[in-house]
């Protein structure tokens, strides 16, 4: 045995730990802990403009009856591409439905929320857990984890909106689960039943709101105008006047992994850099501005989305007319797990320097 060790030497040791599937935690720890994030992948811009005729054309050649799920088309961060998804834990699309289309029921572990980008309104909706979500441009609706949700356009009139969902995250923990759905998936509810439920006043005799998350429908004419009423205000040096999308059962955020918020940039904005261990998604409902994330200007109109990465300094310019914007943001999952960290931009009173412009 002495004379084993003797002989023996730290790289006989490494193939030894190799052969036995062990790894010398004083060889690769700089591998797994790092002094501040490791993130894998880049800021990335998804022009309107561009994607909207490419959603068109699928409208033309993906119908339900050549058996299509969904019409719908993802964003996918050139650096996610193994993953589909617009950051590592987001995955928002644009979806298309045409008039007199539906698409059947289904669902999913993953969470997902609906942002109406273009809708002339009437009789389009989403139905969860039986239940039909109106859908006016700008309207927010949710479609919890597992909730059984179906869409319909009974109008003449082709919607746009933006999808929104956490499967990234879902995938990392290998707790996928899919089920297609037929016929009357669950019973229906009246219109208005979550909102009445789970509002300061209800019907007198119902009982407790049946789920653990809610689906809702947020109008746009709402928040449009608590933005409005709260543009007066300091706001937030980093957001501008920015507010959150509140669970009412227990008032926390939209979803548990995923907060929404809207915020209002008025003319002449322009905020202060910070980062955080948290990513973001950003749909702009209007105006013009700049987003400058790691010194690049990423320059942005009606329509367009953005990934602000995790721990990437950002900051909000608006030079022109109001601008507001919604996002999706997976801060409620740091928060939870005690992760959520953020850091000020001290350099240049608050301010990036501008190395570049967004080019894709």
């Amino acid at each position: 045995m002495s004379s084993l060790l003797k002989n023996d030497s730290l790289d006989q040791l490494h193939e030894d730990l190799a052969r036995a599937n062990m790894a010398p935690t004083w060889k690769y720890v700089s591998e797994f802990v790092a002094r501040e994030p490791r993130v894998s992948y880049r800021p990335w811009l998804w022009r309107w403009d561009d994607i909207i005729p490419l959603l068109m054309r699928a409208g033309d050649l993906i119908t339900p009856e050549r058996g299509a799920e969904r019409r719908s088309m993802e964003h996918v961060n050139p650096d996610l591409t193994p993953y589909y998804s617009t950051s590592h834990s987001i995955a928002t699309a644009f979806q298309l439905v045409r008039a007199g289309e539906r698409a059947p029921a289904h669902r999913h572990m993953a969470g997902a929320i609906r942002f109406a980008a273009r809708s002339q309104g009437g009789a389009v909706y989403t139905k969860v857990q039986g239940e039909r979500l109106m859908m006016e441009e700008n309207d927010l609706l949710l479609t919890p984890a597992h909730a059984w949700h179906e869409h319909a356009n009974e109008t003449p009139d082709d919607i746009i909106w933006l999808d929104a969902l956490d499967f990234p995250l879902v995938n990392l923990l290998q707790a996928s689960v899919f089920e297609p759905g037929e016929g009357e998936v669950c019973p229906s509810r009246p219109d208005n039943f979550s909102r009445q439920q789970l509002g300061m006043y209800r019907p007198t005799g119902w009982g407790k709101y049946p789920e653990s998350q809610p689906a809702l429908r947020y109008p746009w004419v709402e928040m449009h105008q608590a933005l409005q009423d709260a543009r007066s205000a300091e706001g937030s040096l980093f957001d501008g006047v920015i507010l959150e999308y509140v669970n009412p059962i227990n008032s926390g955020p939209t979803l548990p992994t995923l907060s929404c918020r809207a915020q209002l940039l008025k003319a002449g904005t322009k905020t202060k850099a910070h980062r955080s261990t948290s990513s973001t998604v950003y749909f702009v409902i209007g105006g013009e501005g700049v987003c400058v994330i790691n010194g690049i200007e990423f320059h942005w109109g009606r329509g367009d989305v953005f990934v602000v990465p995790t721990w990437a300094w950002h900051e909000h310019h608006c030079k022109g007319s109001d601008a507001f914007l919604f996002s999706i943001t997976d801060q409620p999952v740091l928060e939870v797990l005690g992760m959520m960290r953020e850091q000020t931009y001290e350099p240049n009173d608050g301010h990036q320097k501008i190395t570049s412009k967004f080019n894709p």
